[in-house]
């Protein structure tokens, strides 16, 4: 009987470390945002044993402050958990409290803003990879945020170009990834399986290329050179919004107005955008975006973190010749780059258009329209794709010997395909 409950520890041991650790989001949290402390808009990749920080922001709606904690989980190059102990890959303490809170101000919906920087005076990085950031509400144990993001070492190089595709039926709507690896302070005894590759098309983990095998081995150095293999469908430039104003018809907007708010009792905020249509045979028209990322911003406000409205934005998309059953999703940042129920558009036969409405922090938001296929991948037949379309693609590249126990990240390169346009 010991040995079965024995055998039984193991397997469920083993069978827990080797899932896919998924990014999760609580019902109460709102507006989490993860990036790099010098700007906004970049990603959460730092390097290891540099000044390099990330900063994550999110709300709790209401008016009571309660007491979260941080913590990190090390995982593999596909998000799997790693065998690593905390004190393996944590230099400090393991689990560290939210103590930079603000209460909103001035506005209709009371929500509280928590904020954290990492690496601090508490925790440190000892090694670099995968990571899993969880935040814990200390007094019910609850996780509310799980969020990816990177640490890596800077010892190989990368070089990469974005180019149209190679095949005729390809040529006008996908982007192919064509690079080298040069690792001459490596050494590397087997590279087809000691080195890997994960491509990730704008800050979308969601939409990657994975076990990509190099298409020719040098002298300290790979060569992945593919016609087919290493394609992203081009998509469309991301739809906006701003609603930095709630005084002004700002971009895309419009009607604004106020109505009760059953939330509190109080009134809330109201967007209308302009009415939608679908996009996939117009031609392509180039104009800037943020690669499906947002922005939380008030007008004449320098503390938009707690003086942004929660405001109630509604989506109209024209049903034109889209089926009444067709799953419409909004998606990209807002939607934290998943298929969201919370982001589902309901078709109006009043209107004859798809509709959502959707609660968002004040700032100026990218959005597209997406679509599932019966095999659950991603279309973008409502938005359309173009080679041409500006779009950023990240090259991961780790490295494991037999002698080790973690993926170790030893390159990110980043480049974008704004010269196709």
């Amino acid at each position: 009987m010991f040995r079965y409950l024995f055998f039984l520890f193991f397997f469920f041991f083993f069978k827990t470390n080797s899932e896919v650790v998924e990014e999760y989001t609580s019902k109460i949290i709102r507006t989490v945002i993860l990036h790099k402390i010098e700007n906004k808009l970049l990603d959460p990749i730092i390097q290891l044993n540099t000044n390099d920080k990330i900063q994550l922001s999110f709300d709790e709606l209401g008016a009571e402050m309660n007491n979260y904690t941080y913590s990190f989980i090390h995982c593999d190059y596909e998000w799997k958990k790693s065998d690593l102990l905390p004190s393996e890959y944590i230099d400090g303490f393991t689990e560290n409290y939210i103590d930079n809170f603000s209460f909103s101000f001035n506005t209709n919906i009371d929500y509280v803003n928590y904020k954290c920087q990492f690496p601090n005076e508490s925790v440190n990085f000892l090694i670099s990879g995968n990571y899993i950031l969880l935040v814990r509400n200390e007094s019910n144990g609850e996780i509310v945020i799980k969020r990816k993001f990177i640490v890596y070492e800077k010892i190989a190089q990368v070089k990469a170009t974005v180019k149209r595709a190679t095949f005729v039926n390809n040529i006008d709507s996908k982007q192919e990834i064509d690079f080298e690896i040069f690792y001459s302070n490596l050494n590397v005894l087997n590279p087809t399986d000691d080195i890997k590759v994960v491509i990730q098309k704008n800050d979308n983990w969601n939409n990657t290329k994975h076990n990509i095998k190099p298409s020719f081995i040098g002298k300290n150095y790979l060569e992945y050179d593919y016609d087919g293999e290493i394609n992203f469908d081009g998509g469309n430039e991301f739809r906006d919004f701003d609603i930095s104003s709630l005084r002004f018809y700002s971009k895309n907007i419009d009607t604004i107005y106020t109505k009760k708010n059953n939330y509190n009792n109080s009134h809330i905020y109201c967007v209308e955008l302009i009415e939608e249509k679908k996009k996939t045979n117009n031609p392509y028209v180039e104009k800037y975006d943020l690669n499906g990322k947002l922005l939380i911003q008030k007008e004449n406000s320098n503390f938009s973190d707690s003086e942004s409205e929660y405001v109630l934005v509604k989506f109209s998309l024209k049903k034109t010749d889209l089926g009444l059953n067709q799953k419409i999703f909004l998606f990209g940042t807002l939607s934290n780059w998943t298929i969201d129920s919370d982001f589902l558009l309901n078709y109006n036969p009043k209107t004859k258009n798809f509709e959502k409405e959707v609660l968002l922090k004040q700032g100026y938001y990218n959005y597209k329209y997406i679509t599932i296929n019966g095999d659950g991948k991603l279309n973008e037949i409502i938005d359309g794709n173009h080679y041409e379309t500006n779009n950023e693609y990240t090259i991961y590249v780790y490295h494991k010997s037999p002698w080790e126990r973690y993926d170790r990240l030893i390159a990110v390169e980043k480049i974008t395909s704004n010269s196709l346009n």
